[in-house]
């Protein structure tokens, strides 16, 4: 219903990393304005001390929040927040006059444990307050009531901003079953066969270009014929808990919306639905021994029967996630168009309703538009610390305008070593390890959404601009060349296994107790014998 009456914008692009991409929203600014350069996971230590790495908001940063409330709006934030370090940019800190949110890069969907060996906990915070999660509901349930509970002990004569951040469809992918059995047999196809028809149904809908071609798997993804019937059971369930975890979602988000309605403030409400990366890959068991020792020990299962229910841990993996991310190429973590380009839907007043909209639209054009929106001004002051970046995009969603940026304003975007650079249709891109190997390429999206065809050579002198143009954003916003050596997924999996490894050192010291016990019983026993 809101997209009914809203606009999807079918090229919006944000960070391929979560705590960026709610950076840049939250301020308008560029992620290394903020100094949140990636999520705390994959940061080198020794960056710590450069301050677009420090993972703490600059004194003096205005968030959205701030803006608004100084202009009488009640402001609420509600689920994930994960920006920076744990609790050094919490929501009242940055403007929020009430707030509940866990400060990780993922949770449990019904409790507190973590879900990862590098966290002992999740976080989480009440008012910037440290507390125990509030009851064992789902998540999208809990978010749900509290941003009601917030919006109904306010003032119904002022005004509200409400921030509200679901799991879905975060690792652990989980639902409850009323939602995940609604897809029974949905993915027994494969993943194959869910790229052909998303691919089919992106083309019918004049999303993607006739003559487009489907983006290659990655080269060490799996062939969905060649597994076992037991593990294609398996991963058509995954999907249908990813899929029941988005419909969860949708159910509990529409209940807010009917609240709204019921006060009589929907009509009068901006909505703005957004995702902050592409599709997740990863898989979380059957990857080591250790890994699922840990996870058994947390209390999670993989069996079949209840998987993606309370208990169980599973994540779809990148052959699910290309799938998802169709036509683009790859996920999450990665600068190519799967990893960054998602969803973006905008409704309420001031906005034309409209279908698509092509329009080139970024997360840090979502603060000055809202701004615009609300009639406050969408740029800021001579004076403030960190300035307003984006633009806003009531021009285009108002129908006076086709775009807000020309074919000559170049946009970057950095995590990681995960670069690209936009200008009109031609994109400057390049990944690190393992996924890439740190070299430019370029691409003309017109005719090739999938990144398929690297035409630096055809285009030598537009690809020299570009990498000038993208010299000059890294030099504005601060970047530093973390060298060829650097691999943010070895720099997660370093601090993955040391975590695994002060888990499970007490197991192994007991199991070494008990060996040296038996040798020595052992030993004294023949000398007696």
């Amino acid at each position: 219903a809101i997209a009914a009456r809203g606009i999807k914008m079918s090229r919006y692009y944000t960070s391929p990393q979560c705590g960026p991409s709610r950076a840049m929203l939250l301020t308008g600014a560029d992620n290394h304005e903020v100094g949140m350069s990636m999520i705390p996971e994959t940061l080198p230590p020794e960056m710590r001390d450069n301050p677009a790495y420090s993972m703490e908001f600059p004194e003096g940063t205005l968030t959205l929040a701030d803006r608004l409330g100084a202009a009488g709006y009640q402001t609420y934030a509600v689920g994930k927040w994960h920006i920076g370090d744990v609790g050094a940019n919490l929501p009242r800190k940055h403007g929020f006059d009430r707030s509940l949110i866990f400060d990780a890069t993922g949770a449990d969907n019904w409790a507190t444990r973590s879900y990862l060996p590098i966290y002992d906990t999740i976080q989480w915070f009440e008012d910037d307050t440290p507390i125990e999660r509030p009851n064992d509901d789902y998540s999208s349930k809990l978010f749900v009531d509290r941003m009601i509970d917030y919006i109904d002990s306010g003032d119904p004569e002022r005004p509200f901003f409400g921030y509200l951040a679901f799991q879905a469809v975060h690792i652990p992918v989980q639902a409850p079953r009323q939602f995940i059995d609604n897809y029974d047999g949905r993915f027994d196809a494969g993943w194959h066969a869910l790229r052909h028809e998303r691919m089919a149904k992106g083309k019918k809908l004049g999303l993607i270009p006739a003559d487009a071609t489907l983006p290659p798997q990655p080269e060490n993804a799996r062939q969905w014929d060649a597994l076992s019937a037991k593990e294609k059971a398996y991963y058509a369930r995954a999907m249908q808990a990813n899929a029941g975890m988005i419909e969860a979602m949708d159910f509990h988000l529409n209940r807010l919306f009917e609240h709204l309605d019921k006060i009589g403030q929907l009509t009068n409400t901006i909505v703005i639905i957004i995702s902050d990366n592409g599709p997740e890959s990863a898989s979380m068991v059957g990857q080591s021994p250790l890994v699922d020792f840990w996870l058994n020990r947390q209390g999670y299962n993989i069996g079949l029967e209840t998987l993606g229910e309370e208990d169980s841990m599973v994540a779809i993996g990148m052959e699910w996630a290309t799938a998802a991310a169709v036509p683009f190429a790859r996920y999450k973590f990665h600068a190519t168009e799967g990893g960054h380009r998602v969803p973006m839907i905008i409704a309420g007043p001031g906005i034309k309703p409209k279908d698509f909209e092509p329009a080139r639209a970024h997360v840090f054009d979502i603060t000055p538009t809202v701004l615009d929106l609300v009639g406050l001004p969408a740029s800021s002051t001579a004076n403030e610390v960190v300035p307003i970046r984006g633009r806003s995009l009531v021009p285009v969603l108002s129908g006076q305008a086709n775009e807000v940026y020309g074919a000559d304003d170049a946009i970057g975007i950095e995590v990681a070593t995960n670069a690209a650079l936009y200008k009109g249709d031609w994109k400057l891109q390049k990944m690190p390890h393992p996924a890439g190997d740190g070299q430019w390429r370029l691409y003309n999206l017109a005719n090739d959404l999938g990144e398929t065809r690297d035409v630096k050579q055809e285009y030598p002198d537009i690809f020299a601009e570009l990498k000038s143009d993208y010299a000059a954003y890294a030099a504005e916003v601060g970047i530093v060349d973390l060298g060829d050596d650097y691999n943010p997924m070895r720099q997660i999996t370093s601090d993955f296994a040391l975590s695994i490894l002060a888990f499970i050192w007490p197991y192994a010291l007991g199991f070494l107790l008990i060996v040296l016990s038996i040798i020595i019983f052992g030993v004294r026993y023949r000398l007696k014998g």
